[in-house]
């Protein structure tokens, strides 16, 4: 994971092989690295090898402290100061298509799909950073069913052949780094929207954790344990 600056325009790259899982270090890597960006900046997050971010590290159980670290970290993408480019090179897998989903602009090879087998994996947090990638019903059936999604049906990404998309997210970032900064970032502030999508995602971890202890607490007392 490594974060280089061009001037005004910051790279910041995941680099986990073999498929950029997100463990803890990678969410604090990405919290710190939106955190201290400034208004007047882009930020550009891609990633290297053929998957963009197969999503949530399968070595650290979806627990509580694990799916917190995680959230932040995604929210910190939405309320990040500078405008946010994602450039997905490949598949973009639970966490990973969140992360995309949080970019104010997002990019994606035309070979690349993404997908959400988080009730998989008894996760139901993300649906509302989700939809802002997918119209809502889309983004419903994407959780329930944890079907593919293809690029061809993201309307809302800039969809570009795969030997193109460095140039075209690079662009697309060089192109909102044109605009007058203080107007940017006024729109992105009274747009409002951003901070309502991490406001409903943290949301969903509580509701996610609310039943997690409950359930805890029905098995301790439960006459049959």
């Amino acid at each position: 994971m490594r974060v280089r600056r061009e001037g005004a325009l910051v790279r910041a790259t995941l680099s986990r092989p073999p498929v950029n899982a997100l463990n803890s270090a990678a969410y604090r890597w990405l919290t710190e690295t939106c955190t201290a960006m400034r208004p007047d900046e882009c930020l550009l997050i891609d990633a290297t090898g053929h998957v963009f971010s197969a999503g949530h590290d399968r070595g650290e159980p979806p627990d509580g402290e694990s799916l917190a670290t995680g959230v932040a970290a995604l929210a910190a993408v939405l309320r990040c100061p500078a405008p946010v480019v994602v450039a997905a090179q490949g598949p973009a897998i639970g966490a990973g298509a969140l992360l995309l989903a949080a970019a104010d602009v997002p990019v994606i090879a035309s070979g690349a799909w993404l997908k959400l087998p988080e009730l998989d994996v008894g996760v139901t947090v993300g649906q509302a950073v989700l939809r802002r990638l997918l119209p809502p019903a889309m983004a419903s059936r994407a959780f329930l069913t944890s079907e593919r999604i293809p690029a061809s049906r993201i309307d809302a990404a800039v969809v570009c052949p795969p030997e193109e998309l460095a140039e075209v997210a690079a662009g697309a970032a060089r192109s909102v780094l044109r605009k007058p900064p203080d107007l940017v970032s006024l729109a992105r502030r009274t747009w409002g929207e951003r901070e309502q999508a991490a406001a409903a995602y943290e949301a969903e971890l509580t509701a996610f954790l609310t039943r997690a202890r409950g359930q805890g607490r029905r098995a301790v007392t439960s006459p049959d344990s």
